[in-house]
């Protein structure tokens, strides 16, 4: 909605505010008003609904990343664990508490 068409939409809110009866065709724009005004608050809403939706969508694929890291990292160090705790001795093992 441009800024004239603003104005005369904002004079037509304050005569119906204030009780006055408006003539068919100013009912009529101020409908009309109102129904743009409420199409271009759901507009951006929807814009920023989207964009947050984008941002999160992000921000899950980054923690996905991370998990596949950490679950790598993780194999690893479970893999040079289980190569260290094969060396060590059957009472060395047993005081530590490894099991085969």
């Amino acid at each position: 909605m441009n800024e004239a068409t603003y104005r005369a939409w904002a004079e037509l809110h304050r005569r119906t505010v204030y009780g006055e009866t408006l003539a068919e065709s100013e009912q009529a724009a101020y409908a009309a008003g109102c129904a743009a005004m409420d199409a271009e608050e759901d507009a951006i809403l929807r814009r920023n609904s989207m964009e947050r939706l984008r941002r999160m969508r992000t921000a899950i694929a980054e923690a996905e990343a991370e998990q596949a890291r950490l679950l790598g990292r993780q194999a690893e160090m479970k893999a040079r664990i289980a190569a260290l705790e094969a060396r060590f001795s059957g009472p060395t093992r047993q005081a530590l508490g490894i099991r085969n």
